[in-house]
């Protein structure tokens, strides 16, 4: 027979019977989307994550900066604008103010062009500022009350940035006018911007702590070299494409596309085993015609290429409107938000399409193996179907075998109590591979025990429907097995990730909670006169929104054991009768623990360094000539910071230092759940101070908390994508089930079954395929859970999130029964004559 012939037929096969395209194609569409999907995304943030992110101006191709507290002087500014290569030099002032109104945070000040080639900022409102009293505003901070153009605002500024700045330098206080507001590079938040010389006056500096070069004529590393040895190390200076690289986010943006693509990947296999299921099913009803092929000359080798061309245009086809319909998404997505256009990519997108090409190529192999070697005998036969026996043989059988007992070695071996670190997440997705190996090896000879274990129970509850629905799934177990198994893989992912995210929330809240007790920490400056004076205290002590106020007095001094070895330590005083939390973690000593007068707790570093232990006595010497001793009560952890290294009562605190003034205070809110209650009013209690400063532990908990649910909400994204074509191969697995069974529904509507009943029937036969994948798929997504916490030791507590599994389970019944709504509807509409004549 010839070619092109066989090529002709195989076409008009597939223009015959869209519907077999249709039941192999929609798995690979859905993974196609997905994958298309990814890579516009991928493509798309990292974009806008270079437009969006740096703060280098576009102009520049050098930058110079302070490393220290020395700035650079205008000599050294002049100098770089004479260096070789040099066309342009522009000083940046940057400092931090506190805006009166605003908060208690500091925002950035940044002096620095706001025209030319070597502005990062757009105009949205106003006008840019050119006179000596104005700034304007990034939209993040014009955002607030009283922040709007032309308002008079009171900055109260104190020069260096990041690492220069000190709350000990000098602050002044000047009022201005909000000229404009503009729009600039999100990682600069909210921030207030001016000229060069404003910043420069207003922050009281004698230099700049950055400089931006303009080049010309020599590379930008070249120059930046040069720059660096007439500066030495004092100064930082790189090109402006490595900072725009280390501010574009592309490594975290390419971890993002990494994850992604292996959960995606991850559904691709899973849907190209559905479809290999499908096409084996397919081939079976098409055996009558592929044996007219041979009897009228087709080779072996032509049917089988025949099979495959019709799953390559199968795959082109549902390639080309997977990716098609994930480029119309991602236009519409960035049209409804305001954003410009995804970026499109033809050749990864091309590529989209050929890999769906390639799975349809791979999941029709085997079906074209088996179409190659029917005889020309079997068109001799009239069934529609043949019952293939579903025996799993001795090799799968033994493949299984040894996939269990991998699975189970390794369980043991990085299950909780086991190995610990990179080996028990590695070991624990090692032993999942393993065991869903196992399943798919003996998936059909599980399922036959299982439907036989099943069918007294379910007949009891659900009569002749349920006990056919029973039958009904053991009748082709090898394709519901493999149907089962990939949605068995999708709950277990899930599961898998409820619990570990669970476990982190616990087990990282908990540490907080151990390293920071209190809801907000109000430090003051480590030197000099304190802003921390008793009628702040008391003010502080008085807001209704507190529970408790603990001040702190702090001195570096010595402490030395009872062998005389001596350690330079910080010292603090406290009362931890009001927040007993603050030594929740501390190991006590032999008495019961407890801090009283006389006593102390010291650090577990500390013990070390002095030899001491719960029970031995310390003496303590400050600088001034007070001294006392103390007996060692409590050994606290190195990583609980509020404690210092040495901790004593207020009144003990007074034989050392008996004027030193409080430097900090520990507070908690009075409403736990809600430490956002305390901000707006610590911002009305406390002094426009530049050397008081907050931290809020609370609020880390509490965005701690919106991280995890965030990464919840994600990684649920990411695993439903297995979920979502597991869905796909239940419909299509229940729509196969109903079509070989349409004579057989024919004769059952003939002898007075009602439609209803073949639809309860097929409901039932997708709620048990359901249940026979959630339970396992739950529970082994708790054991999973559990054993991946071992690569997070210190990070997690093992929670078993027990109502989150319960909606789990529910849900995935839930979405079986919804994905089975067309193969019910279909059942019951067969006609008795329709499938009697089936038969002829």
């Amino acid at each position: 027979m010839r070619a092109s012939g066989l090529t002709k037929a195989a076409i008009r096969q597939i223009a015959a019977k869209p519907s077999r395209l249709l039941l192999t194609g929609c798995t690979l569409m859905v993974t196609a989307f997905f994958l298309a999907g990814s890579i516009v995304l991928t493509d798309t943030m990292k974009r806008q994550l270079a437009d969006d992110l740096s703060t280098v101006p576009a102009g520049t191709a050098v930058v110079v900066g302070a490393e220290g507290d020395q700035p650079l002087d205008d000599k050294q500014v002049e100098e770089l604008g004479k260096a070789p290569g040099v066309a342009g030099v522009q000083p940046v002032a940057m400092g931090s103010v506190l805006v009166k109104g605003a908060g208690r945070d500091p925002y950035p000040l940044v002096g620095t062009a706001l025209t030319g080639p070597q502005s990062v900022v757009r105009p949205l409102r106003g006008t840019l500022p050119d006179g000596p009293g104005e700034v304007v505003l990034t939209r993040a901070l014009a955002g607030l009350p009283g922040m709007g153009v032309g308002s008079r605002i009171t900055l109260v500024a104190q020069a260096g940035h990041g690492p220069v700045t000190s709350r000990s330098a000098p602050a002044r206080t000047v009022t201005v006018t909000v000229s404009g507001v503009v729009q600039a590079a999100s990682a600069m938040g909210a921030a207030v911007l001016t000229t060069p010389a404003n910043a420069r006056s207003w922050l009281g500096t004698d230099g700049w702590q950055q400089a931006l070069l303009r080049v010309t004529d020599r590379p930008a590393a070249e120059v930046a070299s040069a720059v660096q040895g007439e500066l030495g190390t004092d100064f930082s200076v790189s090109t402006a494409s490595e900072l725009r690289a280390e501010e574009s986010g592309s490594k975290w943006v390419t971890r993002v596309s990494t994850l992604l693509t292996i959960f995606v990947l991850v559904a691709l296999l899973a849907g190209t085993f559905i479809v290999s299921t499908t096409y084996r099913v397919l081939l079976v009803r098409d055996q009558t015609r592929l044996a007219l092929l041979r009897c009228v000359g087709a080779r072996p080798g032509q049917v089988m290429r025949s099979v495959l061309l019709q799953a390559a245009s199968s795959g082109l086809i549902a390639g080309a409107v997977g990716t098609v319909t994930a480029i119309c998404c991602s236009f519409a997505i960035t049209g409804i938000g305001g954003l410009p256009g995804p970026e499109i990519s033809a050749p990864s997108l091309s590529g989209c399409v050929l890999v769906s090409v390639l799975a349809a190529l791979a999941a029709a192999m085997p079906a074209a193996r088996a179409a190659a070697r029917v005889a020309p005998v079997a068109a001799l036969s009239v069934a529609p179907t043949r019952h293939v026996a579903d025996r799993i043989g001795r090799t799968r059988a033994l493949t299984g075998a040894l996939c269990l007992g991998c699975a189970l070695l390794l369980i043991g071996l990085v299950g909780p109590g086991g190995a610990g670190g990179a080996a028990a997440g590695v070991g624990s997705v090692a032993s999942a591979v393993a065991l869903f190996g196992c399943l798919l090896a003996l998936g059909p000879a599980l399922l036959r025990r299982a439907t036989r274990a099943l069918h007294r129970p379910v007949r009891a509850v659900a009569g002749l429907d349920g006990a056919l629905a029973v039958r009904n799934l053991g009748r082709a177990a090898r394709r519901t097995a493999a149907c089962a198994t990939v949605l068995t893989l999708g709950i277990t992912m899930v599961a898998t990730v409820l619990v570990a995210l669970a476990s982190v929330e616990k087990g990282m809240d908990r540490r907080l909670r151990e390293r920071d007790p209190v809801d907000v920490v109000l430090d003051a400056s480590p030197t000099g006169s304190s802003a921390l004076t008793p009628a702040v205290v008391d003010a502080v002590a008085a807001l209704p929104e507190t529970r408790a106020v603990v001040p702190v007095t702090r001195v570096d001094g010595v402490a030395v054991g009872g062998n005389g070895r001596g350690q330079g330590a910080d010292i603090r005083g406290l009362d931890p009768g009001a927040i007993p939390a603050l030594f929740a973690d501390s190991r006590p000593d032999s008495h019961g623990g407890g801090l009283r007068r006389g006593q102390a707790a010291i650090s577990t570093s500390m013990a070390e360094s002095l030899g001491v232990r719960p029970g031995d006595r310390i003496s303590l010497r400050v600088s001034g000539g007070g001294k006392s001793s103390a007996e060692v009560s409590l050994l606290h952890p190195d990583d609980a910071s509020m404690l210092g290294d040495v901790a004593v009562l207020p009144e003990d605190f007074a034989q050392l230092a008996p004027h030193a003034p409080i430097r900090s205070l520990y507070i908690t809110a009075g409403h736990q759940n809600d430490p956002l209650s305390l901000r707006a009013q610590l911002d009305k209690a406390l002094p426009l101070n530049t050397s008081l400063h907050l931290t809020y532990p609370g609020e880390e908990r509490t965005a701690l908390r919106q991280t995890i649910g965030q990464l919840r909400i994600m990684a649920l994204g990411l695993v439903g994508i297995t979920m979502l074509v597991s869905l796909v191969g239940v419909a299509i697995t229940l729509t196969l089930s109903s079509t070989e069974r349409e004579t057989e529904n024919g004769v059952l509507r003939a002898v007075g079954m009602r439609g209803s009943r073949l639809r309860s029937v097929l409901a039932w036969e997708a709620g048990l395929l359901g249940l026979y994948a959630a339970v396992p798929g739950v529970t082994l997504g708790s054991l999973y859970g559990a054993m991946m916490l071992g690569a997070l030791p210190g990070l997690s507590h093992l929670t078993i999130p027990y109502g989150q599994l319960a909606v789990t389970l529910v849900g995935a019944l839930a979405l079986v029964l919804g994905a089975s709504v067309i193969p019910v509807l279909r059942s019951a509409a067969v006609s008795p004559t329709m499938a009697l004549r089936a038969d002829y």
